[in-house]
């Protein structure tokens, strides 16, 4: 089974097959970078060799010049390309080669006979918003044939533009074409075109004007950006033409290539020439008839359409960033000012089985159920804290892989803040596999190697500081746990420290990191792979007022309070414990001791999994602390969050922010005599 949040993000994976990304494209797709698709008609088929490989060339060193990835896609060998090699544009480019044209009805057979191919218009576009790029440059694109009244021929560029949301980048429509009948048959299938400047001129590809006019107008990169931005909230469904005049200077006489166009019609009417042949020979013989001029003014309206769609996709890549931003923020208008919080730790993809029948060993694999969902305890805490509307802001890595792209959508899916996630080149996301029953995990397999790279340098003071909370899980390497710690103890800032393993607990343990801590939050088993290494007093007084079943955790809670940073107003530690519920400590300044007990809740989960139990409670305590709850009510916020993980595939329950619900529910655990107990409350001396 697979989470509702890991399913959307896998969608567009799904329809990829073997799709290979550029190193480029991989990079700039997972740090959200602008990125332009460029098609590759252009070069199998649009222009003479070498002049077509010295274009792709020109066209990708533009796009980087203006700090763009280019995206020049292709099929090679069956592989959709989103980023071609120096050697695969080569290999393109070789007129020997036998390549074919992959249009919308090509991509199938393209792809399941292993063809090699230059992508259209069409194609291109089709690949691009597989993959999330909204921008694509282009020369021109097709349109209806002159006496497509009598013969329907149209290009699929036509009725691709109104089905898929990308924008075109063009100089209009090739002139070859019925530039009148294009426009109208765009009008019918609801894709706006606009003219790239202050009129409505439509451009007809290597002359400024047509005589005709676009439906709009855009003047400014930006505008364009803007209008694209738009179209993509609406979910319109359709494409977007932007026509650019190509600059006075490189414009041919208009005239006397209109009459060599007409020229070339005959001739290759005469000679039988038709389908998709007819567009390279008019443009080549064009380029004969006008001694070159239309070829030089063809590759100059290429560059400048490619320089003008740089600069639109670095506007939209703007304009998305900012849109992500208040995405991440736009529902935490009921936080208390000054509440950010900052989670860093670990993002993880986590394979859950549980083993229903065994077939026995070598004959069969065994039957089960697999769920795929997204954990990493940083991840999970951010992910709880963000559904109940806080703050929150997660530093983690991923690797430069699909797994790392899919965790990158899942967490932009919730509405999370990913803006310091950050990608780690030639690394894996972290993966964990893990065997279940009844919902608890019995033993695991896991990659974490990525979570090396979560450095001192991607947590700065400005992260740190007006922070409500830090919260750091174990996960974390050490020497930047500390950084950490020592950031936070710097600028009076909580600093929540989640054990996440036994073994890793006492690593940050044995390297002093309690004294700078203000919440600890262990479990059982937790808390006692470090009992061994507290000294602890024999606290008669406590051990006199607490119940049996406390008398040996409760001491452990307390010695580790001993140690905690004294620099907060209030040190505390909250230990779930399984069956009986819930243990928090808090001494607050002086010796002042309190000790809270809440039982498990009064109705039993239906448990599907435990992995984000404990993750839940800390995201629900920490919220509700932040929203001036009491005592009581954080820890029952927090056993609410946890008993609705336990009752979800997801590792965080989707519906866990339903104030409304949570309160019902809530209440009605109450009703069942389900409340706090105060065992301790009074002056202690942790010295005794």
């Amino acid at each position: 089974m697979i989470t509702r949040a890991f399913r959307l993000a896998q969608e567009r994976y799904s329809r990829q097959f073997h799709t290979l990304f550029s190193n480029e494209v991989n990079e700039a797709l997972s740090n959200k970078k602008p990125i332009l698709a460029l098609e590759s008609t252009i070069i199998t088929h649009g222009l003479p060799n070498p002049q077509n490989y010295e274009l792709a060339q020109t066209v990708e060193t533009i796009c980087r010049n203006n700090g763009v990835a280019p995206a020049t896609m292709a099929v090679m060998r069956g592989s959709p390309c989103i980023g071609l090699t120096r050697e695969q544009l080569l290999e393109l480019s070789n007129e020997s080669t036998s390549n074919i044209k992959i249009s919308r009805r090509d991509m199938a057979a393209a792809i399941q006979q292993k063809l090699t191919g230059g992508t259209t218009v069409s194609g291109t576009m089709i690949l691009a918003h597989q993959n999330n790029i909204p921008v694509f440059a282009t020369g021109g694109i097709g349109g209806v044939h002159r006496g497509g009244e009598d013969t329907m021929d149209v290009s699929a560029d036509l009725t691709e533009l109104g089905r898929t949301p990308v924008a075109v980048v063009c100089a209009g429509v090739k002139s070859i074409l019925d530039i009148a009948k294009t426009l109208e048959y765009l009008e019918t299938q609801g894709v706006t075109v606009a003219t790239f400047g202050k009129t409505r001129d439509f451009p007809a590809f290597f002359t400024a004007k047509s005589g005709l006019l676009s439906h709009t107008n855009v003047e400014s990169a930006k505008d364009a950006a803007e209008m694209i931005h738009v179209n993509r909230t609406l979910n319109l469904g359709s494409g977007i033409v932007i026509a650019v005049p190509i600059p006075e200077e490189y414009a041919a006489d208009g005239l006397e290539i209109e009459n060599a166009i007409q020229l070339a019609l005959r001739e290759a009417t005469d000679a039988q020439i038709s389908g998709n042949a007819i567009t390279p020979f008019i443009l080549q013989r064009v380029s004969e008839l006008t001694s070159g001029r239309s070829l030089n003014t063809n590759l100059a309206l290429v560059r400048n359409n490619v320089l003008v769609g740089s600069q639109i996709a670095v506007e939209l890549n703007r304009i998305q960033h900012k849109s992500r931003e208040q995405r991440a923020t736009h529902n935490f208008d009921h936080s208390l000012s000054g509440d950010r919080i900052l989670v860093v730790g670990a993002v993880n993809v986590d394979i859950l089985c549980t083993k229903h029948e065994d077939t026995g060993a070598g004959k069969d694999l065994a039957r089960g159920e697999v769920q795929h969902v997204m954990g990493g305890v940083a991840r999970n805490v951010a992910e709880c804290l963000t559904r109940q509307n806080m703050k929150s802001t997660l530093i983690s890595v991923v690797g430069d892989d699909k797994l790392g792209k899919l965790a990158l959508d899942c967490c932009d899916e919730i509405g999370m803040d990913t803006r310091k996630i950050s990608t780690i080149l030639d690394s894996s996301t972290p993966v964990a596999q893990l065997l279940l029953k009844g919902g608890d995990v019995l033993e695991g397999i896991c990659n974490f190697s990525c979570h090396e790279h979560l450095k001192t340098k991607l947590i700065s003071e400005a992260d740190v500081a007006g922070c409500r909370y830090v919260i750091v899980d174990c996960d974390t390497p050490l020497e930047t746990g500390i950084h950490i710690a020592q950031l936070c103890q710097k600028h009076c800032v909580p600093l929540v420290l989640e054990p996440t393993a036994p073994l890793k607990f006492k690593q940050f343990y044995d390297a002093g990191l309690l004294s700078m801590v203000s919440l600890l939050s262990p479990n059982a088993t937790e808390l006692a792979a470090i009992s061994d290494d507290l000294a602890i007093s024999n606290h008669s007084k406590l051990l006199n007022a607490i119940p049996q079943e406390f008398s040996q955790i409760l001491p452990q809670m307390v010695q580790c309070l001993s140690m905690m940073s004294q620099q907060t107003d209030s040190r505390s530690v909250l230990t779930t414990i399984g069956e009986n519920g819930v243990l928090y400590c808090c001494q607050s300044s002086g010796d002042q001791l309190q000790v809270y007990h809440l039982p498990k809740a009064p109705v039993s989960p239906q448990i599907k999994s435990t992995s984000g139990a404990g993750d839940s409670f800390l995201g629900g305590f920490l919220a509700a602390s932040c929203k001036g709850g009491s005592v009581e009510e954080c820890l029952k916020m927090g056993t609410y969050c946890a008993f609705r993980s336990l009752e979800s595939f997801e590792t965080i329950d989707s519906d866990i922010g339903d104030e409304d619900v949570a309160g019902v529910t809530i209440t009605s655990w109450e009703k069942l005599g389900w409340n706090v107990n105060v065992l301790y409350d009074g002056q202690f001396s942790f010295a005794s």
